[in-house]
């Protein structure tokens, strides 16, 4: 049996996971159906089926409908970490990561929208979707962005499709706008379908987003950005000084 009464799903993920990487299990290989893991470890099946969530998230196992769970990779991919606290640290991120975008369209916020982008509902943004990828590592999805830009600056559309940057330097470049600040909020979302099959996740599990609204020298809000990271993909890191007295 799991032992202990809190985050079962972790220590059984742990145990399958060193299994795995031990080589005791190999790559190609079959993991238990959930019914035997429920049976062998004496745990819920709603524990196995987290833990393999865990396991899927760090690039371990696939599973695939009617096969079962299959063992793809022998160690875990690394968690990607990064620590900026500035414009110009956070636009190396994204040079460092760059984003595949795979769908772009016109849209008019209605309340929710607006409420999300802290706009006014009826105006017009250019809504960008696309994937994250760490350049050492193109095959592996680091995370899901979703971009809305002020209509105004569309013209940034042919751009968009092979950024090389970050949106927010591509509008800066085009319009000759500079970004004064930057207000983020980080929280914790479900992934929903259209996210957990871009960044090969399970539909539901937890993701880290971090929401970005990014302010003009003018005072205009002219883009705001949803990014959402899988568990155990990403990692934010900050530094907090103690101010000299």
């Amino acid at each position: 049996m799991v032992g202990g009464r809190t985050a079962l799903f972790r220590q059984l993920a742990q145990t399958l996971g060193e299994a795995i990487e031990s080589g005791a299990v190999a790559v190609g290989d079959l993991l238990p159906t959930e019914a035997e893991l429920c049976r062998r470890y004496d745990v819920s099946r709603h524990t196995v089926r987290e833990a393999l969530s865990d396991l899927r998230s760090r690039g371990l196992i696939e599973s695939k409908q009617g096969i079962g769970s299959i063992v793809v990779r022998q160690q875990s991919r690394a968690t990607y970490t990064e620590t900026y606290s500035s414009v110009e640290e956070l636009t190396r991120f994204a040079q460092g990561t760059p984003v595949r975008v795979y769908s772009l369209e016109d849209v008019v916020a209605d309340a929710d929208l607006a409420g999300r982008l802290r706009s006014r509902p009826g105006l017009a943004w250019l809504r960008l979707c696309g994937v994250r990828h760490d350049r050492q590592e193109a095959d592996v999805p680091v995370g899901h962005v979703e971009v809305y830009v002020d209509a105004a600056y569309a013209g940034i559309r042919e751009q968009a499709w092979t950024l090389q940057t970050s949106v927010m330097e591509t509008v800066e470049k085009r319009y000759g706008l500079t970004v004064a600040r930057i207000e983020q909020e980080i929280g914790v979302e479900l992934l929903d379908d259209e996210q957990a099959r871009t960044l090969k996740a399970e539909v539901g599990s937890p993701a880290l987003v971090i929401r970005r609204w990014y302010i003009a020298d003018n005072g205009r809000n002219f883009e705001v950005a949803f990014s959402r990271y899988p568990m155990g993909r990403f990692a934010y890191r900050n530094v907090l000084l103690r101010n000299a007295r």
